[in-house]
């Protein structure tokens, strides 16, 4: 869990990426946050990230409109484009189409449903029918209504504002992040800090229809009171309102097919109609259970939450 002072710098250029995409972001700026120079910065940056501070910054822009125009259909183009740091219409067009080879008129009438990750697909029977019901849907209505959930089980909830440790995963959701989870539980335990009331959350911070699967984002996080010392990456989370769908049963995180349906509910049946708009990534309320005669863990989603607040 040990976390160097060049990998939290450069972990607080990608936040500070994130929260200004609508903002000009040259090489000097961020070279200005993570206090190196242009130069060394831009090497640092590519060996931790696996990419230049330019295309990291463009693949976030072109995601973040993607996102947007799937699930707010009442954002003009042009206001997304500029929401995104593009300078005009017909720059964003063009660079959208280059990137995602569909216009972002056809990508929010449905084109982005073609780009279903392989590697969370359910290759069964019933699946398959169960999508063709959903493009006919889609057609129809002209938003997935997937019928995944129990609206009556969907609620508002209040979450604490916290600080956490996180560390985060790089890769497909079905892999890796479980081995993510033991090391931050382990960690935990051996400072006896976890308890049966221990706040965890992961947050899925890429759009499988959009982010290629080996460079998906995932923060696992475990809530600690107070600062844990200068060896580790600490996270304010802002708490607030959420809207929250705990599952009968746990998902296994091999079942992301499942929780990508679930959230499309969420986005695009329960929010346009609540009354709410969505303020940032979903997350997910984790249980950890260790295993008998072993120092593996069984890990799990219990529930999943968005970020709201009243549009």
């Amino acid at each position: 869990m040990h976390t160097s002072e060049q990998e939290k710098l450069i972990n607080k250029v990608e936040e500070y990426i994130e929260n200004n995409l609508e903002s000009p972001l040259s090489l000097e700026k961020l070279a200005s946050i993570s206090t190196y120079s242009p130069f060394h910065f831009q090497r640092i940056f590519k060996a931790q990230v696996g990419e230049t501070p330019a295309n990291y910054v463009k693949r976030l822009r072109m995601e973040k409109a993607a996102h947007l125009l799937i699930y707010e259909h009442s954002i003009p183009i042009t206001q997304i484009a500029f929401m995104c740091g593009f300078t005009s219409l017909s720059y964003f067009t063009t660079s959208f189409h280059t990137y995602f080879q569909s216009s972002p008129t056809n990508w929010r009438e449905g084109a982005y449903l073609e780009r279903f990750p392989r590697e969370y697909a359910d290759n069964s029977k019933k699946s398959k029918q169960h999508r063709n019901m959903e493009q006919e849907q889609q057609n129809n209505n002209g938003y997935n209504k997937y019928q995944w959930l129990d609206l009556e089980k969907v609620k508002v909830m209040e979450f604490p504002v916290c600080t956490t440790v996180k560390k985060q995963n790089v890769g497909p959701y079905t892999q890796g992040i479980p081995d993510v989870w033991e090391t931050v539980y382990h960690w935990a335990k051996a400072r006896d800090i976890i308890t049966d009331n221990t706040f965890i959350f992961g947050v899925p911070k890429s759009n499988p229809f959009i982010t290629p699967a080996q460079m998906s984002r995932y923060d696992c996080h475990l809530a600690v009171e107070g600062l844990m010392g200068d060896t580790l990456e600490t996270y304010q989370f802002k708490g607030g309102k959420h809207v929250v769908y705990e599952f009968d049963e746990p998902v296994d995180y091999v079942e992301r097919n499942k929780l990508i349906e679930c959230y499309s509910e969420l986005y695009s049946f329960w929010l346009p109609k609540s009354g709410y708009k969505y303020l940032d990534n979903p997350m997910e309320l984790i249980t950890i259970k260790p295993k008998k005669g072993s120092l593996g863990v069984d890990v799990s989603v219990k529930a999943i939450a968005l970020a709201i607040e009243p549009k």
